[in-house]
């Protein structure tokens, strides 16, 4: 995979992601989207996703710091 491909797989879980956390009042935060990223990567089956929501975990946290 190269990595532009995988840069777009990790955009394209965390658009999912925020998508399925988008609530009526408009508070969504960067905690929320990385601890459903854990919690999608753990129910996925697919390495390709699990892959991409770890890398995603990783790109995120680093908004922490």
């Amino acid at each position: 995979m190269s990595d532009d491909t995988a840069m777009q797989d990790i955009y394209t879980i965390i658009g999912t992601i925020v998508a399925r956390l988008l609530k009526p009042d408009g508070e969504l935060h960067l905690q929320d989207i990385v601890s459903s990223l854990h919690n999608y990567s753990e129910q996925s089956t697919e390495q390709l996703e699990k892959k991409a929501c770890q890398e995603a975990i990783r790109l995120l946290s680093r908004q922490f710091h």
